[in-house]
C-alpha cells in the first residue's frame, strides 16, 4: 500500500517551485530579491530559546528545530527520522546540559518529515508529550491518500507515467518519518513552557494543519509559513474530514496576511531568523499577484488544461522531475481565479479559460 504524499517546502528561490532532492540545482527567478532576514541566535538567549540546526537530505537544506529551556524543556519540530538527525539533536541538547530524556514536550508545526519525522523516536526515549493540529492527522499517521491523488490526476488527464513518477518520488520520503498521534491542539489553545506562553494559530496553506506558535514576548515559531530566502509552496492536499481538496493557495495567502500584521521575531523552519515579517510576507504576496496575472493573460489567449499550463510556465522544472510541485503551484492560481470569478473550467475536458 502506498503511503500519503508528504512533500517538503520547495527549493526554487522566490517562485516556490523546485526539487525534492538535495542533489539538484535551483532556479533563481527573483534574483533581485534582497534577503531581509537576519540570523542572530544570541538574541534568543533572553527568551531561553536555542536554535537546533539539522542537516537534511532534501533540496531545502537544513531544517531548524528550536529548544525552549524553561521550566519545561520543549522542542519545537524535530527534524527527519534518521540517525544523523537524532545525533544532531542529541549534540545540541548536550551543549545546553541536557539529554534526550530531559525533553518534556514536543510542539509540531506540521506533518512533513523534515519537521516531525523523528518526533515519535524522541518522544519514546524521553516520555515527552507531543502536540499537533488534528488536520495534520493524515500526515502524522502516514495514512494512505494515494487514491485521492490518483483520482485527482485522472480527473485532470495527467498521464499514468507522470502519476507513477510523482507517487514514487513522494513514497521515497516515507523512510524519513515515523507515524505518531499527537495530543491535538487547535486555534486559540495556549501552550506554556514556564515563563513563556504561546498561542496556537492555525496557519494552513503549506499543509492543512500547519500551525504557528505566537509567544507573549514577541517571538513566533513559524514553521514553513514564512521563509526569508525562498517561497513556500501551497501544496495539493485534502481535508482529513471530508476528503475534499483544499484550496491551498487561498489558505496560504490568508495565513501570510496574518503574519504580515505581527511584530517581533519569526523563527522559521528553514533559513535565517526573520526580523521584518511584514516586508517578507508582502514580497511573497506581491509575487503571487504577478504570477496570477501572468496565468490570466495566458488563458485569455487560449484555453488550457492544468498540465498544459504547467508545461507552458515551468517546462524546465518539469523536465527535472518537479511535476507535483508545479501542478500545486499552478493549481493554486486557477483556484484563485475561479474563486474571484475571472477563470472558469470546462468540466467535460478540464480546460481552463479566462472570462474577464
Amino acid at each position: 500500500m502506498r503511503q500519503n504524499f508528504i512533500p517538503m517546502v520547495i527549493q526554487i528561490k522566490g517562485c516556490g517551485i523546485g526539487r525534492l532532492y538535495k542533489k539538484n540545482c535551483t532556479f533563481n527567478v527573483f534574483s533581485n530579491f534582497k534577503i531581509t532576514s537576519v540570523l542572530y541566535p544570541d538574541s534568543l538567549k533572553e527568551y531561553s530559546i536555542y536554535p537546533v540546526r539539522i542537516p537534511t537530505p532534501f533540496a531545502v537544506g537544513d531544517v531548524f528545530s528550536y529548544l525552549i529551556k524553561d521550566e519545561k524543556n520543549v522542542l519545537v519540530d524535530t527534524g527527519q527520522y534518521a540517525d544523523d538527525a537524532y545525533e544532531c539533536v542529541r549534540h545540541h541538547l548536550k551543549k545546553e546540559g541536557l539529554t534526550v530524556k530531559d525533553i518534556d514536550e514536543i510542539w509540531l508545526t506540521h506533518g512533513h518529515p523534515d519537521h516531525y519525522g523523528q518526533a515519535a523516536r524522541l518522544a519514546d526515549r524521553a516520555g515527552a508529550t507531543v502536540f499537533g493540529h488534528p488536520l495534520e492527522r493524515s500526515n502524522f499517521r502516514g495514512n494512505d491518500d494515494a487514491d485521492l491523488f490518483e483520482a485527482f490526476f485522472r480527473k485532470h488527464h495527467i498521464p499514468r507515467d507522470d502519476t507513477q513518477m510523482m507517487i514514487d518520488q513522494l513514497d521515497w520520503l516515507q523512510q524519513f518519518q515515523l507515524a505518531i498521534e499527537p495530543e491535538w491542539i487547535e486555534e486559540g489553545a495556549v501552550l506554556n513552557s514556564g515563563e513563556l506562553s504561546f498561542e496556537v494559530v492555525h496557519t494552513p496553506g503549506h499543509a492543512p494543519g500547519h500551525v504557528s506558535y505566537k509567544s507573549n514576548r514577541g517571538v513566533i515559531f513559524g514553521g514553513d509559513l514564512l521563509l526569508g530566502h525562498i517561497s513556500t509552496n501551497a501544496l495539493i492536499n485534502f481535508d482529513t474530514k471530508t476528503d475534499q481538496r483544499n484550496k491551498s493557495l487561498l489558505q496560504y495567502r490568508k495565513s501570510l496576511k496574518w503574519i504580515r500584521e505581527q511584530g517581533g521575531l519569526v523563527l522559521p523552519g528553514h533559513g535565517e531568523i526573520i526580523k521584518n515579517a511584514a516586508a517578507v510576507a508582502e514580497h511573497h504576496l506581491g509575487e503571487h499577484k504577478k504570477r496570477y496575472q501572468k496565468i490570466k493573460q495566458l488563458l485569455r489567449k487560449e484555453s488550457m488544461s492544468l498540465l498544459d499550463l504547467s508545461h507552458r510556465i515551468f517546462a524546465d522544472a518539469i523536465k527535472q522531475g518537479a511535476l507535483f510541485l508545479v501542478l500545486s503551484e499552478v493549481l493554486g492560481y486557477l483556484d484563485w481565479g475561479i474563486d474571484e470569478g475571472t477563470i472558469e473550467v470546462d468540466e467535460s475536458n478540464m480546460k481552463y479559460r479566462a472570462i474577464q
